[in-house]
């Protein structure tokens, strides 16, 4: 199916989806403001985007509310530790080895783009898509807590506007002009609502389910990606010794 089509059909969704979902305003709601700008401070005091990746990898199917116990298995086990399966621990040392080289990367890219260009964003996230186990969906996760506006379009904001999953896949065997494209049109779809509007109502939606039991208010869910960070930056320096 066309993607211009699908861009345009889940525009009107998220608009729909944004009038319908009872979310305090940013007046009122700074979920984002408080812990996403924590988190990119963090990791410009740290010169480190390690315990972010780490972070992201453990959300890969699995809940929110267990992502600091898999950080604590990181500390007990290292690279062997159970939750680090398939391509995770690649992924993860990869980001430990190349940390401070990503990172520096990444504020190159703000420093010639700036957070809110569509090629900036693109770049940031095909960097982070070199990070074994990481796709666009999730590198974008990682750029979201750098700061870049875009967003973590999941399974969850998929099913809310409607939208299969192809429309985040990225084949490897897609040439670069595709996936550049492709990218681009998920920036454009995220920057519709805005990465603090989706951060806040994806916090909102997630808390109290099945998965996240523990996490019962989007504030406590927003809050919590900040203690997930902190132990994982326990768990990476953990790895360097």
């Amino acid at each position: 199916m066309d993607t211009d089509y699908l861009f345009s059909k889940a525009c009107n969704i998220a608009l729909l989806d944004r009038q319908s979902i009872k979310l305090n305003t940013t007046k009122e709601n700074k979920m984002y403001q408080r812990d996403a700008t924590e988190i990119a401070t963090l990791a410009k005091h740290n010169n480190s985007v390690a315990p972010i990746i780490g972070f992201t990898l453990s959300t890969i199917q699995a809940g929110l509310q267990t992502c600091t116990g898999q950080a604590q298995k990181v500390i007990d086990n290292g690279y062997s530790a159970n939750c680090l399966w398939g391509l995770k621990a690649e992924g993860l040392k990869y980001a430990i080895d190349n940390d401070a080289w990503l990172y520096q990367k990444a504020m190159h890219i703000v420093d010639q783009y700036g957070y809110d260009s569509v090629d900036g964003i693109t770049e940031a996230i095909l960097l982070f898509m070199n990070v074994p186990n990481l796709g666009m969906v999730k590198a974008s996760f990682v750029c979201q807590m750098l700061g870049f506006n875009v967003s973590c379009l999941d399974s969850h904001n998929l099913k809310r506007l409607g939208m299969n999953a192809n429309f985040t896949k990225v084949p490897a065997t897609m040439s670069d002009n595709g996936k550049r494209k492709k990218i681009a049109t998920y920036i454009a779809l995220c920057q519709e609502q805005g990465t603090e509007y989706w951060w806040n109502s994806w916090c909102d939606y997630v808390a109290g389910n099945q998965a996240n039991r523990s996490l019962v208010t989007g504030d406590i869910v927003s809050r919590f990606h900040v203690e997930c960070i902190n132990l994982w930056t326990i768990a990476c320096d953990t790895l360097r010794k």
